[in-house]
């Protein structure tokens, strides 16, 4: 069963985290055995669909499975074995000598293994959770956890890691991020110590029992986790995203200590880098993008994206008065007397309350120095901005689709406006002439599924039979308004797209490619591609479509100044081709591609190809397809789409009713300079 037939939209978005960031080697991972050590609750569910994600996309053939240590009475034969529940599993209630098995308790993928087949281990331990333990359960969790790390030394792996949190670094001095061998100040009576010394505690005792055992290990102390769908408490990113889904009203105080945060993409993703790129017997911090930062900046990132919902107020008293300080007064002191002092502390002027003040009700920050993590290279992938924007949406639930507002400094729906505007002057021109057009890529899939645009999309097209295409470029210099600039090569020097676009005067709307060229006109556009036609044959259409792509890359890698890359199964082409471009004189190369284009205009073969657009790799499809024309709707009007739109879909994009990932739904052009100009307010 895939994955998406068992989650919801936001967990698969950050289950196929680690997949699509290319980060971690396919082949590293094909074939492993992963085992789980932990409690069962959604961190843990996280971790085994991320690694079950591999063979829904890649055929890896991956295993995961969770499972739990159970301690078993040793020297009691023929007697009943008593066990206790314990927060990591059972513990051995009499206090004797134990003897350890793992249980699985959860599979993620349909083949099994035996915990002692597994090739790594992850420990989740204390990792981002929350205790509110008394002195006895703390030793009775340390012992407990101890006896587990004994257990897992004993399995014959190739790698141990183990999942820890920043806040093992206890206390650290004002803007001071934490490298992995620093520590800040350790003080007993301090809110946050009991979960400071849990995980210094479980640490030694890993790599105590690792290296006992000569088990190749790691150490992860990861930022505080957030994410849609998964259980983090304790965590003020996930606290304020709730109030905000709710419109609660948040009184919030403001303090200088920064923290670092991180989505549960990015920290997934770090699991399996570390598994896969790092060395051996290192501690690793992780955090996420753009993600270090103080209480108040996390509010105002939510205010900013949630004015209506979140009832934000800020204060600059001391922390008790906030209502997310993780203690009250009474409760971080170790006696009356100290109670005192801590309340006489915390009625001082707040700017006397430093980063040394550990009494003054607050959780220390965790604020992590990520260098050394990022050097092996490692490079997360959703902001804290963005990660917020999806954790209150799933929080809202309100099923509608999914989409950044704040995308284009909130311009996108004009932007649409714009190209919904050029598809209706397209149509004109196109039903005057007797021209058959089709909507094309996006547009035509968001016709399909949304009927309008793609909510997230940017750009729209429209795709034409080789005689249309070249009709349709013989009245429109006469049709077009004045204000739409028709550009091709030969209307434009230094231009050498190989399809139209048009584009609007007086805006701006360059990508990151075509910024380099601002002499050319950047205005909003749009574009009309031919899909030509290619061979009869297996072989025919094989060489056309290598032909074509071969003379492209020449054109497009010349024009930009760029390297041939990649390749797929012919590098070695690739290479000759990449040096041969620099002797080809840029005005051949452009004959050539259009000769080619063009090579098989007029011959009946049955077969068409898209050589002007993305999808050229895709290969050739029946000319069938695009032969008869159906009307759908598209943003209230009827727009030609090919009858035969399911199979041409197919060809595109697979299954396309399935949306690309939530976290992905920005747009589909890098814009990097947008000015809409007179447009701005437009309408259609």
């Amino acid at each position: 069963m895939l994955l998406r037939d068992r989650l919801n939209e936001f967990e698969l978005d950050w289950a196929q985290a680690a997949v699509r960031s290319e980060l971690i080697p396919t082949g590293k991972i094909r074939g492993k055995k992963i085992l789980i050590v932990g409690c069962e609750d959604t961190f843990e569910a996280a971790i085994g669909w991320s690694f079950a994600a591999w063979n829904d996309e890649r055929k890896a053939g991956v295993r995961v499975e969770q499972a739990r240590c159970v301690f078993c009475e040793e020297g009691l034969r023929g007697t009943q074995k008593e066990t206790v529940s314990g927060p990591l599993g059972e513990q051995d209630a009499t206090g004797g000598a134990a003897e350890q098995r793992f249980e699985i308790t959860r599979s993620f993928t349909d083949e099994t293994f035996a915990p002692e087949e597994a090739d790594d281990i992850i420990l989740t331990g204390f990792c981002c959770r929350e205790t509110n333990d008394t002195v006895a359960e703390t030793v009775a969790r340390i012992d407990e956890f101890r006896k587990l790390v004994r257990a897992v030394a004993s399995l014959d792996c190739a790698r141990v890691l183990l999942l820890s949190d920043g806040r093992v670094y206890g206390r650290l001095g004002h803007g001071f991020a934490a490298s992995e061998y620093e520590a800040g100040k350790t003080d007993p009576c301090a809110p946050g110590f009991e979960a400071q010394y849990l995980l210094q505690a479980f640490e030694n005792l890993f790599v105590t029992a690792m290296r006992a055992a000569k088990r190749p290990f790691n150490i992860l102390r990861i930022g505080l986790i957030y994410g849609a769908c998964v259980s983090m408490r304790g965590n003020l990113a996930t606290e304020l995203a709730a109030k905000t889904a709710s419109g609660e009203e948040i009184s919030l105080t403001l303090s200088r200590e920064k923290s670092s945060y991180i989505s549960i993409h990015d920290a997934l993703t770090a699991i399996q880098f570390v598994l896969t790129k790092c060395p051996e017997n290192k501690i690793l911090n992780v955090s996420g993008l753009n993600s270090d930062v103080t209480d108040g900046e996390l509010a105002m990132l939510l205010y900013d994206n949630f004015p209506e919902q979140c009832r934000l107020s800020l204060t600059s008293g001391t922390p008790e008065c906030s209502e997310f300080a993780s203690h009250k007064l009474e409760e971080q002191t170790c006696d009356g007397d100290a109670s005192t002092e801590s309340a006489e502390r915390a009625s001082a002027d707040p700017d006397d309350l430093t980063e040394g003040n550990a009494e003054t009700g607050r959780r220390p920050g965790i604020f992590l120095n990520t260098q050394l993590i990022r050097h092996y290279g490692f490079v997360p992938s959703v902001s804290l901005e963005d990660g917020l924007i999806i954790l209150v949406k799933s929080l809202q639930n309100t099923g509608e689709v999914f989409i950044f507002d704040n995308t284009y400094l909130g311009k996108l729906e004009k932007v649409q406006k714009i190209l919904l505007a050029y598809l209706l002057e397209i149509d004109r021109i196109c039903k005057k002439h007797n021209i058959k057009y089709f909507l094309a890529g996006g547009t035509l899939l968001g016709a399909i599924r949304h009927h309008g645009f793609i909510p997230w999309d940017d750009d729209a097209d429209v795709m034409m039979l080789r005689e249309d295409y070249d009709r349709f470029l013989e009245v429109a210099k006469d049709e077009l308004p004045e204000n739409i600039f028709l550009q091709l090569p030969h209307t434009e020097k230094g231009n050498y797209n190989p399809f139209t676009k048009l584009r609007i005067d007086n805006t701006m709307f360059a990508t990151e490619f075509t910024g380099h060229f601002l002499w050319m006109h950047n205005g909003i556009f749009f574009d009309i591609l031919a899909h030509d036609r290619t061979g009869k044959h297996k072989w025919s259409q094989k060489l056309h479509l290598m032909a074509t792509m071969l003379m492209r890359s020449i054109v497009f890698n010349k024009w930009g100044d760029t390297d041939i890359a990649g390749g797929g199964g012919h590098p070695l082409v690739c290479k000759i081709v990449d040096k041969v471009k620099y002797i080809v004189p840029m005005r051949f190369a452009l004959w050539a591609q259009n000769r080619l284009l063009e090579f098989y205009k007029n011959r009946d073969t049955g077969y068409l190809y898209d050589g002007m657009g993305r999808n050229l790799s895709r290969g050739s499809f029946p000319e069938e397809w695009l032969k008869e024309v159906v009307y759908v709707d598209f943003e209230g009007y009827q727009f030609p789409v090919p009858k035969e739109y399911d199979k041409y879909l197919t060809y595109l994009y697979g299954d396309y009713m399935q949306m690309i990932p939530v976290s992905s739904r920005r747009t589909s052009h890098s814009i990097v300079l947008m000015d809409l100009g007179e447009y701005s307010d437009f309408h259609v």
